[in-house]
């Protein structure tokens, strides 16, 4: 049996889910099951309800009011998270989505009760004994280059996450008629169904097949609401509304309202602020914190939730790192006044965390009996007790969207205290995805400043950082963690005690370490309307098919 790892979109990085939109958010299909339950064996195929049917309706006018127009406009969005490979997706992952997921779509969507329901597929069906899923495609759909969606080019985007190793829940995809893929699993478990999401997205074959590999990474041609337009790395990322999207409102109007989304990348919050100040931009995706009072108090609107919690993440796995003594770890995580950064640095946004699971989801417990509170002379005891009683050097490598470098400048002086002496490195987003979150040689004797991105169901998360091993090289997953991991993982729905269980033995373990709360949350101008912020789990998961702007 392979060992399990899902990358879905999850996770990952400092992404947060976000409570609302400006107006009533639009009612979603009804999945073809329950949303966080294994389909039964006997379940028939279910159709979504037909595109005219998805959307929230244009409010009637009063006699007195002219009809509002949805239509227009070009929404700007200022990011942090420039994408590495915008069109090509065995390499887009993480927050790297929020820009080609304007173009890009998946078979099927989450939403933010841990379920799927069927998107470019009609439907799905899962095998009686759980060894396939079929899925019915839509038909009528065609990619931005006109090429025809259909079964041939969904196996031959299937196949590519396979030879990726990126979905290792599948074994095969087989053609059963021109609309209609079977994939064949390794094992069925209450996260398979999102490994057809987001996290899997869709690209012509034609494009690909006509300019190959290296064109089709910058170039996102997909069957997404919006065409892409131009991506200049570091710059900003380009779309134009699709006049043929697939999609209508349930009046009949074609979808998307909005002439375009364009991403503007700006890195630098100062830069970020005086880019909204200026009006060249319409909203902004900030870490949880200062940062979105600074934006209440020019009057933008806020959505704010505690969804992830970051982490000091540890060579573990290197037996000649100190980080590899359980007993400096744990002294590690006595080291930090985790109260007093919340206080100092969270503007009344942090609590300071002591677990895995972040406090917006129904995993955490709010009186945890494992937690390490701050206690300095504990933290040397365990220092001497390991053997470095005079501490020893590492390295401090950050995710440049983790979200707050005074929070790393503080965890730095606070080890210090200690005896562990580092130096702290900042490398750009692609260099740090390829070198830390797929580079097979990970960290020697450092230590990443990570966020594990929650997802409604929790097992989701934790699979991407520790399920087979195959990404974040350094960290040691413990046989205790891997036996209550594959438990969680294989009942038949989630089960919040074993999914805590889990949890637990990460703490237990010290395999990582809690240091502050954060999540990415939307700032954005009154006038944006429906954008479905927080209907579907992390921030980058929107819904741009049905934003509009208010005039």
């Amino acid at each position: 049996m392979k060992k399990l790892l899902m990358i879905a979109f999850i996770l990952l990085l400092t992404t947060s889910l976000v409570l609302g939109s400006c107006s009533e958010p639009e009612p979603e299909p009804t999945p073809t099951s329950s949303p966080t339950q294994t389909p039964a064996p006997t379940q028939e195929p279910t159709s979504t309800p037909s595109p005219t049917q998805q959307p929230t309706a244009s409010p009637e006018p009063s006699p007195t009011q002219e009809p509002v127009s949805r239509y227009g406009g070009v929404l700007k969005i200022v990011s942090d998270s420039v994408p590495g490979a915008p069109g090509w997706p065995p390499e887009i992952i993480g927050a790297s989505m929020e820009s080609p997921m304007m173009c890009l779509e998946g078979l099927l969507r989450d939403d933010i009760s841990g379920g799927v329901y069927p998107w470019l597929a009609e439907s799905y069906d899962v095998a009686d004994d759980y060894t396939s899923i079929t899925f019915k495609l839509r038909k009528g759909i065609r990619f931005h280059d006109g090429s025809d969606f259909n079964a041939e080019v969904v196996k031959w985007n299937l196949d590519s996450m396979i030879e990726a190793n990126r979905s290792p829940f599948w074994d095969s995809v087989d053609i059963v008629d021109d609309y209609t893929v079977r994939v064949n699993v390794n094992e069925f478990n209450n996260i398979v169904l999102r490994t057809f999401g987001d996290a899997n997205l869709i690209i012509s074959k034609e494009s690909y097949d006509k300019n190959g590999l290296d064109w089709v990474r910058v170039n996102p041609v997909g069957t997404g609401p919006f065409k892409f337009v131009s991506f200049s790395r570091d710059v900003g990322f380009k779309t134009e509304r699709n006049p043929d999207y697939w999609r209508t409102d349930d009046e009949g109007n074609q979808l998307p309202y909005l002439d375009g989304v364009e991403y503007v990348y700006v890195v630098d919050p100062t830069t970020q602020k005086a880019v909204i100040q200026s009006g060249e931009a319409d909203a902004i995706v900030v870490p949880l914190g200062k940062v979105m009072a600074d934006y209440q108090e020019l009057g933008m609107k806020v959505e704010d939730d505690a969804v992830v919690n970051i982490f000091l993440m540890p060579d573990t796995k290197n037996p000649d790192s100190p980080w590899y003594n359980k007993k400096v770890r744990e002294a590690a995580e006595y080291a930090i006044d985790r109260e007093a950064i919340a206080k100092g640095l969270g503007h009344g946004f942090w609590q300071a965390p002591y677990q895995v699971p972040a406090r917006a989801y129904p995993v955490y417990e709010s009186d945890y009996a494992l937690a390490r509170k701050y206690d300095p002379e504990k933290a040397k005891q365990l220092m001497a007790e390991a053997g470095y009683a005079d501490g020893f050097s590492t390295t401090i490598i950050v995710n440049p969207i983790s979200g707050s470098n005074d929070a790393c400048i503080a965890i730095q002086n606070y080890l210090s205290q200690i005896g562990i002496e580092s130096t702290m490195e900042f490398p750009e987003f692609s260099a740090y995805q390829q070198s830390y979150i797929f580079g097979a040689n990970g960290w020697e004797n450092g230590v990443l400043v990570q966020a594990c991105g929650g997802q409604p169901n929790y097992n989701a998360s934790l699979d991407v950082f520790l399920g087979s091993g195959r990404l974040f090289a350094s960290i040691e997953r413990t046989p205790e963690f891997m036996e209550k991991y594959n438990k969680s993982l294989s009942s038949p729905e989630m089960d919040i005690e074993l999914v805590r269980d889990m949890c637990d033995q990460i703490i237990k373990d010290s395999t990582w370490i809690p240091v502050w709360e954060s999540g990415k949350n939307w700032v954005y101008q009154p006038y944006i309307t429906d954008a479905g912020y927080g209907e579907r789990s992390q921030s980058y998961y929107w819904k741009p098919e049905q934003t509009w702007i208010k005039k």
